[in-house]
C-alpha cells in the first residue's frame, strides 16, 4: 500500500473498511486501539456495503479487536451462508431429477463473500412454474416478484434464504445478455461446494461482464465488492477474454470505464506500488474530471455517465446487430424497480457529500 497506513485510513470510515477487508492488497503499519464508537460505525458500514465477512476476516488478519457483539454476527452470516449452500446443493438435486437447466451467478466471488440471496438463471422459462410449485412444497414462499424475477424465501433455524430466479440476464426490461450465448460452454464453469455436490456457475470473465453493466445500468454506483471483483479480474484473469464477451454483447464501453474507475479507486485507496500489480493499463481519456471528482466507495457514477451508459448500450444494439426491440425495453424501464433507484440516486447524488 506504499506509504498509506492505518492512521491515514483513520481519516474516514469508508476508506478505513476499504482497505481493512480488501483480500489483495496487504496494509502497511501499526494498529493503534482503535475507539468503540469508530469500530461500530465500520461494522455497520461494512454491513450495509455486503463485505462484513471480509472486513471481519481483515481485522483478525491485523489484529484489530472488534465488540464482542461483531463475533455474534459473524456467526449469523455463516449460518445464513450455511442454509444458502444446502439450498443450493438441493436445487441441483431438482436439477437432476426434473431436467431443469440452470446456473448460479453473482452467488459466487473470488474472495469470501455472503450474498444477500442466491441468483439462479434458467434455460427455459418454461421451468419456472415448475420450479416454483417444487420449491413451494419444499416450505417456500413467494417473498417479492420483481423485473424480470421472483424471489422466494425460506425461514428456518433464525435466519432466512432467498432464492432469486431469473429467465433472463437483464436490468428491468432490457437485456443484458443474449440467451444463446450464456449456455456455451465458455460461458459457465463447473465448482464444487462440498459433500460431492459440483455446481454450475457463470464463468469468471462473465461475471466481470455482467459486474460492470451492473453497477453502470442498475446500481448507478462502484460497489466495494465489484471493485474488489474488478480488481481480481486486473490481477489474474486475461482480459482479453472479457472484452471479447462484452463485444459480443455491446458492453465493452462499459466495461472499460469500470475497469478504469475501479483501477483509479485502487490508485487512490492503495497507492501506486499496489495498482503495479494490475495487469491494466489506466484509459485516461475515460477518466474525466466528472468521473474523477468523488474519491469514496461504494463510488456513486456521475448522472451523465449513467445517461451515457444507457444510450451506448442502445446504440450498439441498433447499430450493430438491428436490434430494434432495445427501444421498446428501455421505453418501459419507468415501469421497473429501477426507477426508484434512479430516482433516489439523482436525489443522493446532489446533495453534498458527507464523511461516513
Amino acid at each position: 500500500m506504499g506509504e498509506k497506513t492505518f492512521k491515514e485510513a483513520l481519516m474516514r470510515v469508508d476508506k478505513f473498511v476499504v482497505r481493512v477487508a480488501n483480500p489483495y492488497f496487504l496494509l502497511v503499519g501499526s494498529v493503534e486501539d482503535l475507539p468503540r464508537n469508530y469500530l461500530q460505525r465500520a461494522i455497520k458500514f461494512a454491513i450495509s456495503n455486503k463485505v462484513f465477512p471480509l472486513f471481519y476476516e481483515g481485522c483478525l488478519k491485523y489484529g484489530i479487536h472488534l465488540p464482542e457483539d461483531a463475533n455474534v454476527l459473524m456467526r449469523m452470516y455463516e449460518k445464513r451462508r450455511k442454509m444458502q449452500l444446502e439450498a443450493i446443493k438441493h436445487l441441483l438435486e431438482i436439477r437432476e431429477r426434473y431436467g431443469i437447466e440452470l446456473m448460479f451467478f453473482k452467488t459466487f466471488k473470488p474472495f469470501r463473500y455472503v450474498p444477500d440471496d442466491v441468483d439462479i438463471l434458467l434455460r427455459n422459462e418454461k421451468d419456472l412454474s415448475l420450479l416454483i410449485n417444487i420449491l413451494k412444497n419444499k416450505n417456500y414462499f413467494i417473498a417479492k416478484i420483481g423485473t424480470p424475477e421472483i424471489v422466494l424465501r425460506r425461514i428456518e433455524r433464525g435466519t432466512y434464504v432467498d432464492l432469486d430466479i431469473h429467465t433472463r440476464l437483464a436490468v428491468g426490461h432490457l437485456d443484458l445478455f443474449r440467451s444463446e450465448n450464456l449456455w456455451r460452454s465458455q460461458a459457465y464453469e463447473i465448482i464444487e461446494i462440498g459433500d460431492g455436490y459440483k455446481a454450475p456457475k457463470l464463468s469468471e470473465e462473465y461475471e466481470v461482464v455482467r459486474e460492470a453493466a451492473y453497477s453502470l445500468l442498475k446500481d448507478f454506483n462502484l460497489s466495494i465488492a465489484g471493485f474488489y471483483l474488478a480488481i481480481n479480474a486486473m490481477m489474474r484473469l486475461d482480459l482479453k477474454n472479457a472484452e471479447e464477451i462484452a463485444r459480443a454483447e455491446n458492453l465493452l464501453p462499459h466495461l472499460h470505464l469500470y475497469l478504469n474507475a475501479s483501477y483509479f479507486h485502487a490508485y487512490e485507496v492503495f497507492g501506486p506500488e499496489a495498482v503495479s500489480n494490475l495487469r491494466y493499463e489506466l484509459d485516461t481519456s475515460l477518466m474525466t474530471s466528472k468521473l474523477c471528482r468523488v474519491n469514496r466507495m461504494p463510488y456513486p457514477y456521475p448522472v451523465p455517465v449513467i445517461v451515457w451508459a444507457y444510450t451506448s448500450k442502445a446504440w450498439l444494439e441498433i447499430h450493430r446487430d438491428k436490434n430494434l426491440k432495445v427501444i421498446l425495453q428501455i421505453l418501459k424501464q419507468p415501469s421497473s424497480k429501477g426507477i426508484d433507484i434512479l430516482l433516489n440516486y439523482f436525489i443522493n447524488y446532489f446533495r453534498k457529500y458527507q464523511d461516513v
